[in-house]
């Protein structure tokens, strides 16, 4: 059968792809190797108890946020009842421990609070994060074509252009050189996987200002609610969703322009466009079926430094996570001050030291789970090479010794909660390559370090002309913010080239 444009992947960049397609009157269709539409951001239920696989909470989610704007325009706001957020989440580290709003200034005077000696230097930096904003959206939004954006850079988007060539460390430390502000401050690396000495200032700043200049939301039953949403307003704009079909290959012609894809079963499918949602390095280096391209990017994509995975342990509680103290529905829970050596203590697997994340989402739905129970998910950052090389037994042991371990440490902060276990689900990063094919279970794509984000980060466009790539290895990187931001560009993109 014959479409305009092909999307492979139905995470959130692939989703967006062909609901803008789809809804431009393109004759779409997309497939996914999963049962179930989201990737890494999906639901999963076990015993009544619903789980969020990934999401903490989603930025630009709030009334006024690029994410609730595109559900909106596109008529799937309506059908979504979100939730508001008060506040942030409570930040545990040895000498510290509070919650964090939402709201800049409200951050702003808690940080004085804390740290009354840098209070002058902290209006700087705060002046210093605006001026970035201000001239990043300028540059963002502005109708001039690239090229000449780029001529004129040095004369209006000088802030951008200093703030693209530090780590986040380096641009804090312009103005406040204290670690435990720098912690505090950088607290959400973890939402990045790259630790602040590392860190891109620029993707830095754009994580921060999407939690702490605006507040966000959830969504009522899960935020797979969305992306189901999604797949049935593009089958309402008259085009087609499949799933339970992975792409193994992708055809082109003679003159290295996409031609067809074919699916695990056999079934080939024609289209002039082709986005792809599944990570770049499959999509370029083996579902290509042109051998002196793929290794050409085999070669390019080798040396790019891949993030970090992570453990998470999905408990389902006999009473709300709340009555074992669970006072806030998200906690950061740090060993110290010092985020390299948090990093550190991950890609080693020191799960006795390694910084904890944990979320009770029934606590802001608690529709998520039976009547008087409560959910948990703890979550760490962990590397591929901790699990790679172990047999069946050896690996079944481990997890079961590192979820253990984890539900110990949680337990100095929610006493009783072993006792209070109904079920538990466990997920390492092997079954993070498992589910989503993502190369070593990386769960941000490629690392967000200085040369690896912004303007350097893998874009959407290809050597193949009418193949363009979406999701979280690409431009500006993984959330469900950015992979968004990610599909609508190689969406485009694809509009362009069939107007051709």
């Amino acid at each position: 059968m014959d479409y305009d444009a092909i999307v492979i992947g139905a995470g959130v960049g692939g989703l967006t792809s062909a609901l803008i397609l789809s809804r431009q009157g393109k004759k779409v269709l997309l497939l996914d190797s999963q049962p179930v539409p989201g990737g890494y951001a999906t639901t999963f239920k076990r015993k009544g108890f619903t789980f969020e696989s990934s999401v903490h909470c989603v930025d630009g989610l709030g009334p006024d946020g690029d994410v609730r704007k595109f559900l909106d325009d596109n008529e799937i706001g309506k059908e979504i009842e979100f939730i508001e957020l008060g506040s942030f989440a409570r930040m545990v580290y040895p000498q510290d421990d509070f919650v964090a709003d939402f709201e800049r200034d409200n951050f702003m005077v808690l940080l004085k609070g804390k740290f009354p000696q840098e209070s002058a230097a902290i209006d700087r930096l705060f002046r210093a994060m605006d001026k970035f904003y201000g001239q990043f959206d300028n540059f963002a939004y502005s109708n001039l074509p690239m090229w000449l954006k780029l001529i004129l850079a040095p004369f209006l988007y000088l802030q951008v252009i200093k703030i693209s060539r530090k780590t986040v460390r380096e641009f804090i430390e312009d103005y406040v050189k204290d670690d435990k502000f720098l912690a505090i401050v950088t607290d959400i690396w973890r939402f990045t996987g790259t630790p602040p000495s590392r860190l891109s200032a620029l993707y830095f700043l754009l994580v921060f200002r999407g939690y702490y200049y605006s507040p966000t939301a959830y969504v009522r039953g899960g935020v797979s609610k969305v992306f189901e949403a999604m797949v049935g307003q593009i089958r309402k704009n008259g085009s087609d969703v499949r799933f339970n079909a992975a792409v193994v290959k992708i055809i082109t012609d003679k003159n290295d322009a996409v031609k067809r894809v074919v699916t695990g079963n056999g079934e080939e499918f024609h289209a002039r466009a082709v986005i792809s949602n599944a990570n770049a390095i499959d999509t370029l280096t083996r579902m290509l079926d042109n051998e002196a391209m793929k290794k050409e990017y085999r070669e390019e994509l080798s040396s790019l430094e891949k993030s970090i995975s992570a453990f998470q342990v999905y408990l389902g509680l006999k009473i709300p996570a709340r009555d074992l103290g669970m006072n806030h529905y998200l906690f950061s829970v740090n060993m110290t001050y010092d985020h390299d050596e948090d990093f550190r203590y991950s890609l080693e697997g020191d799960y006795g030291k390694c910084s904890l994340e944990l979320v009770d989402h029934s606590q802001i739905d608690p529709g998520l789970v039976p009547e008087g129970k409560g959910s948990l998910l703890i979550m760490t950052l962990d590397s591929y090479s901790n699990w790679k090389d172990l047999n069946e037994e050896e690996y079944n042991l481990k997890k079961q010794k590192v979820a253990d371990m984890l539900i110990s440490r949680v337990e100095r902060y929610l006493p009783g909660l072993s006792k209070s276990i109904e079920l538990m689900e466990v997920a390492t990063p092997r079954t993070m390559l498992r589910f989503t094919s993502s190369s070593e279970g990386a769960i941000y794509g490629f690392a967000q370090t200085v040369g690896q984000a912004g303007i350097n980060r893998l874009g959407q466009e290809t050597r193949v002309r009418g193949l363009y790539l979406a999701g979280a290895w690409t431009r500006p990187g993984a959330g469900i913010h950015a992979c968004l931001l990610s599909g609508m560009d190689a969406a485009d993109l694809a509009l362009k080239f069939l107007k051709r």
